[in-house]
């Protein structure tokens, strides 16, 4: 007999298995297909040299008691079984600028204290900064976890308000505009587009708290599987999906690369939306509305080098370092090829015998898919031996950057992997491995917003193209897909209470 599941769901990243997690737990029958081994998308990581890498997921925000991302893994049976470590209260963040270093320290409060320290001529900016953060904040009512008046973003009167032009309206003075938007690279922020709604939200999630996953994010992805099958949810890895089966207008199936067909009432896709129209059926979807998914444009991508280190050689940082090697921070993402790179952002993780020094390391930096574009379909011709050459040059080059702070660098690397774009693309499975998905574009937000519920009457969306990308995004994404189902009204009051 043919199963037939209440919900299929496409992709077993954060999304994927957030939303599988939620709609099991209400008593939908869920099947989860992923096309890798490993489940997680960004979650996932990886051994290397007897150590653990993140691919993605470096560090988490507002996990304090409370605090929204709290309230969110509380209400999945996560929390208390996640093993946590928390940043520096002074400084979870520090920036380089111009060979100056400044903290980012936890709570607005705090954070506007010490930023004053830095510059005491300018402290009503500051206050203005922050408080214009915090009216961001009291704007958005699931990002509160508030029962929401309207979901839609059109109601947000900061939806068309640039953070470059901003944060330059607060102050006059120019190192303090680059301090303030330092923290760019954790949402791809684009000076020409980036929406100040965007900048506010993911810096007052890890404002309030940081957090890194001791020995791994990848424990959310296994946690949150454990959770779905202990209420009769299914996950199945290795299958990757080819296309959706169709009867009147409505999805009744999804087709494996295998030859295998999963059968299903409603379906939702944690893959990017113009992927997952791509397995549809052109007659099904209105040409205007295909149009307007895949012109959408993608953030960028990133190289990625993973540092084995000596052991007691080099400090563990229980902060992340951010290093801008010209004088304005808006540029990372948009380098010129010839001087690349010129900007890092280095993680470490703690030696298993001493707090005091780290194992591992993860330096990480912007790369244009372009790059790598030309190696994409060459993995078993001659030409893949060139690929690991400019990878091996790429390393080098991040390595003299890196240098430039830490001059003993090269003598503590036992040994180091690098990933690039390419690598992006295969874990998580966008066309062009772009790190956060869909660009968010103050100039025209209508382009880029893509609501849960698509115009195929049951097939939905879920993921970090809905709402924000990161594990704050993502989660409110989940949130509201899943209240497509249940009530988004329901779904809030019970994770408040939970």
């Amino acid at each position: 007999m043919t199963t037939i599941f209440d919900i299929i769901i496409l992709g077993s990243g954060i999304g994927g298995l957030e939303t599988a997690s939620i709609l099991s737990k209400k008593g939908y029958k869920v099947c989860v297909l992923e096309k890798n081994p490993q489940l997680g998308g960004t979650l996932q990581g990886f051994q290397f040299q007897s150590s653990h890498f993140e691919t993605g997921m470096h560090y988490l925000g507002s996990l304090d008691e409370g605090q929204v991302l709290h309230k969110i893994f509380s209400y999945l049976n996560i929390y208390e079984r996640l093993p946590l470590k928390r940043m520096d209260e002074d400084g979870f963040d520090i920036f380089n600028i111009q060979g100056k270093e400044y903290a980012y320290a936890m709570g607005l409060e705090r954070f506007g204290d010490q930023l004053s320290n830095y510059f005491p001529n300018d402290t009503q900016a500051i206050r203005n900064y922050t408080k214009s953060i915090l009216d961001v904040v009291g704007s958005n009512d699931v990002y509160r976890l508030h029962q929401p008046v309207s979901t839609s973003i059109f109601d947000n009167p900061y939806i068309g308000l640039s953070a470059y032009r901003h944060i330059n309206s607060l102050t006059m003075n120019s190192t303090l505009r680059q301090v303030l938007s330092a923290q760019n690279f954790i949402y791809a922020g684009e000076k020409e587009s980036a929406p100040f709604y965007v900048h506010a939200l993911i810096n007052n999630y890890f404002l309030q708290s940081a957090y890194r996953v001791v020995g791994g994010s990848f424990q959310i992805a296994d946690l949150l599987a454990e959770h779905i099958r202990s209420f009769g949810g299914e996950i199945h890895t290795r299958k990757e999906a080819v296309g959706f089966g169709a009867v009147n207008g409505k999805l009744i199936s999804v087709k494996t690369s295998d030859g295998d067909e999963f059968y299903g009432k409603q379906f939702i896709s944690n893959f990017h939306p113009a992927q997952t129209l791509d397995l549809l059926d052109p007659s099904l979807v209105r040409k205007v509305y295909a149009n307007r998914i895949k012109s959408i444009e993608n953030t960028i991508s990133s190289f990625s080098l993973h540092l084995k280190l000596k052991e007691n050689s080099f400090p563990f940082l229980n902060h992340n370092y951010q290093y801008f090697k010209g004088n304005d921070v808006w540029k990372a993402s948009s380098y010129k090829e010839m001087n690349w790179p010129d900007y890092y952002f280095l993680s470490t993780a703690p030696d298993q015998h001493s707090q005091a020094f780290a194992s591992s390391a993860s330096v990480l930096t912007y790369m244009k898919y372009e790059e790598v574009a030309r190696w994409e379909q060459r993995k078993h011709s001659n030409t893949w031996d060139t690929y690991k050459e400019w990878k091996q040059q790429k390393s080098e080059d991040l390595i003299e950057l890196l240098a430039e702070r830490f001059p003993d660098i090269k003598s503590q690397v036992v040994s180091y992997d690098a990933s690039t774009p390419l690598t992006f693309k295969g874990y998580i499975g966008n066309a062009d491995g772009s790190m956060y998905g869909s660009l968010r574009d103050y100039r025209d937000p209508l382009r880029s917003y893509i609501t849960p519920k698509t115009k195929i009457p049951n097939l939905y969306f879920t993921g970090q193209n809905i709402n924000l990308h990161g594990m704050l995004g993502v989660s409110l994404s989940t949130l509201l897909t899943c209240g497509e189902f249940v009530g988004l009204n329901q779904l809030i009051k019970e994770v408040n209470e939970a």
